[in-house]
């Protein structure tokens, strides 16, 4: 599955903004990219919503934009100007639930929770974090993200060129981390991260680490 597609996937199956990170060489290169067949790519079925989905205390049944999939926290869609499932939209906060208007501040917190656990979820759609460990005796572990991929695995190769014995992993999924990530990192004597700028990672991933000694090189 190519990265656009899984984007779009992620976004519409979880109602959730989704950034995807793109190198800039895909936009100055010149070789030609084969564009995938629209009619080969996997169905993405955003659900939408048909009827109501609550009924409400004199049993009137209506719609509820903010009543929650219980397995991805996503909210119902409702295609504009479809009968019944009228609802408000906008940036002002909306009651769980119902998606009245809300300025409960008990309300604002469960409903930043929500979307937290809601992205913390996407972990379970996404690939595990790979290793690439040829002779699985490495005890270091290189773990880079964007364009440091191609560096890192230059260096990696140079040291089992030279005898050495260095693992390599490739974080392609930000936030959040693949579901495999502290088990991956844990499994290492020392994990050195790479970075071009200020070391972002190594703060995010020092509650992985634990007791493991950690090496940020920037």
């Amino acid at each position: 599955m190519c990265s656009s597609d899984l984007a779009a996937r992620i976004a519409v199956t979880y109602r959730t903004p989704v950034i995807l990170l793109s190198d800039g060489y895909l936009a100055n290169g010149s070789e030609p990219w084969r564009v995938p067949e629209a009619d080969a790519l996997p169905m993405i079925d955003p659900a939408f919503a048909t009827g109501p989905n609550h009924t409400a205390d004199d049993g009137t049944p209506e719609f509820w934009p903010y009543l929650r999939d219980p397995a991805t926290l996503a909210r119902p869609w409702a295609i504009p100007g479809t009968p019944g499932l009228e609802h408000r939209i906008g940036g002002l906060e909306k009651a769980d639930g119902s998606g009245n208007i809300s300025y409960d501040s008990d309300n604002h917190d469960r409903m930043v929770r929500l979307r937290q656990a809601k992205v913390d979820a996407i972990a379970d759609s996404i690939p595990p974090l790979e290793v690439d460990d040829p002779d699985g005796k490495a005890r270091v572990l290189v773990l880079g993200w964007g364009s440091t991929y191609g560096p890192i695995g230059a260096a990696c190769r140079d040291v089992r060129a030279q005898g050495g014995s260095v693992a390599q992993a490739h974080l392609r999924h930000l936030n959040p981390f693949p579901a495999n990530t502290a088990e991956v990192l844990r499994s290492y004597d020392r994990v050195i991260v790479p970075e071009m700028n200020l070391g972002q990672r190594s703060e995010e991933h020092t509650s992985e680490l634990q007791s493991r000694q950690y090496l940020v090189c920037r």
